[in-house]
């Protein structure tokens, strides 16, 4: 688990020791969203990309948001009594409670530190860091800088000195994040908002740079 230095360029103000491995849970499928994306080939089309690639990208987003309400501390309100005798019935097993990760309703014991299991410094190739990607779609940049920001928002809530869950206020500022990204891909993604594109990039003329429209060729005497 040691990842090094803590997060550097857009995850330098990220906080990678934290007691609450709820979080670290939560981010799990952030940290697979970024590499879905990061991966797709309709993230370097400059145009825009599909409604297939919106739909993937959407589902993962509500998989995270499935976390978070998960992580978020709810208690059922239910006589605790009544709960304490059904959990030591031997006659009983073991069940998924109303709301999971039970245990919301008593005081728990403090856990130790730990650190984040993701490296967010650029050591690990899954989870680049900004200056190891060369991202030609505006799309990509926005929704890639967006889910950055909503990783670093995680490791920086109050409630990364708790043990277990996060607060109902942490929760609904990370809800504020999700809402962001989906309103991005609402307004990028899809069919119906790509673009036309005509023209090469000049880093990817192959002639060199100089050698596209507008671009100064002559050298100095």
């Amino acid at each position: 688990m040691p990842i090094g230095d803590p997060g550097k360029e857009q995850f330098r103000r990220a906080i990678v020791t934290m007691r609450n491995l709820h979080i670290a849970a939560a981010l799990s499928p952030l940290f697979t969203m970024r590499a879905e994306l990061l991966a797709n080939d309709e993230l370097s089309d400059r145009g825009g990309f599909d409604d297939p690639t919106k739909d993937h990208l959407v589902n993962l987003l509500v998989h995270c948001d499935r976390w978070r309400r998960r992580v978020t501390h709810n208690p059922d309100n239910e006589s605790l009594g009544d709960k304490i005798e059904v959990a030591i019935d031997s006659n009983t097993s073991l069940e998924v409670g109303a709301n999971p990760f039970g245990g919301d309703d008593i005081q728990n014991q403090s856990g130790g530190l730990i650190d984040l299991p993701f490296a967010v410094d650029g050591s690990d190739p899954d989870i680049p860091i900004q200056s190891q990607l060369k991202l030609k779609s505006t799309h990509a940049i926005v929704l890639l800088g967006a889910l950055d920001k909503t990783i670093v928002a995680w490791t920086r809530l109050n409630s990364r000195d708790r043990t277990r869950f996060i607060t109902r206020y942490d929760s609904m500022r990370i809800y504020g994040h999700y809402q962001e990204l989906l309103g991005y891909l609402d307004a990028f993604g899809g069919d119906q908002n790509r673009v036309d594109i005509a023209q090469v990039l000049p880093s990817e003329e192959p002639l060199g740079p100089n050698d596209s429209p507008n671009r100064r060729t002559e050298s100095a005497g």
